[in-house]
């Protein structure tokens, strides 16, 4: 059954500073036609160039998601995508005075508060969702992915980093409502042992206890008490929403992740977009070629 295409009644604002730039960045919302989905705009190069929030433009998956077309790119951009899919818009301009959305407090609250402030207007086209009609399965390392058929979009996600260290479950149908009430709030997090490797490696230049939250062995650092006593995992639900929103059409199916990343969400929206210019009848699966070695993803962290 089709969906009918929505966009922002209003423009709306934000401002402050990219997670991994650091540099100060000012968002702006926007309403936008039928058909033409979400859409980044760099106001700050010549021309005010635009990127499609398309899985074909991702060019890094390394600790967020980045998205270019020639020249010109947007990094991080799945909290913002995800705040959008989660209110249930799907025609939006997202316009950015640098090549980064501002990390806010690490989560999509802000995002989400906006978008309900703007209004969501219904557009007078229908758009169809993507339907998984036979499973999809992948596995890379640690990472196990997959989509069965289901009649809405849910999530079921475990997390724990190599040490087993504060394993987490959780599942949810993501409807706008469950969006804002179990999922967009929960922030961005890393290991202390990390951080080191992070900045050292250009990453987490704007990263801070205002925006982020930090375990240190068993113990929590954070500016505020946990917002939900399954946050990690919760945050990691949000980041496969916004990446799989780079399918470009709302998906009906049933997500299940066990330690997801950013790589693994793309390749699974790959994966999805595949199967759907080409349909096939059995499952599908993805998995290294056997005559090479499983790989060992480097520190794991989610400033996702």
């Amino acid at each position: 059954m089709p969906f009918q295409q929505t966009t922002l009644r209003q423009p709306v604002s934000y401002s402050g500073i990219g997670l991994h730039s650091g540099h100060k960045v000012s968002l702006r919302m926007l309403p936008a036609p039928a058909g033409s989905g979400i859409r980044f705009r760099r106001v700050d190069l010549d021309g005010k160039p635009e990127i499609e929030a398309n899985i074909d433009n991702v060019t890094e998956t390394n600790r967020s998601t980045t998205i270019a077309r020639g020249n010109t790119k947007v990094q991080t951009v799945e909290h913002v995508l995800a705040s959008l899919t989660g209110s249930g818009v799907t025609n939006a301009v997202v316009e950015l005075d640098a090549n980064e959305p501002p990390i806010a407090d690490g989560s999509s609250r802000e995002f989400t508060r906006l978008i309900a402030e703007a209004g969501i207007e219904i557009q007078a086209d229908p758009l169809e969702p993507l339907v998984i009609t036979t499973p999809i399965e992948m596995q890379v390392g640690e990472t196990i992915m997959s989509v069965f058929p289901y009649d809405g979009f849910k999530i079921t996600c475990t997390s724990a980093d190599k040490g087993g260290r504060f394993t987490q479950f959780y599942t949810t149908d993501v409807t706008p409502e469950t969006w804002a009430a179990e999922l967009a709030a929960a922030r961005t997090f890393c290991f202390f042992e990390e951080i080191e490797y992070l900045f050292n490696n250009g990453l987490i230049r704007g990263g801070s206890l205002e925006n982020a939250v930090i375990i240190r062995d068993d113990a929590v650092l954070t500016n505020e008490p946990l917002r939900y006593r399954e946050e990690f995992v919760r945050h990691k639900m949000l980041d496969i929403v916004g990446d799989l929103t780079l399918i470009g059409r709302p998906l009906r199916g049933h997500v299940p992740a066990v330690r997801p990343s950013h790589a693994a969400n793309c390749e699974l929206a790959r994966m999805i977009v595949a199967r759907s210019r080409k349909p096939q009848i059995a499952a599908e699966t993805f998995a290294p070629p056997p005559d090479q070695p499983t790989p060992s993803p480097k520190p794991t962290m989610v400033t996702e």
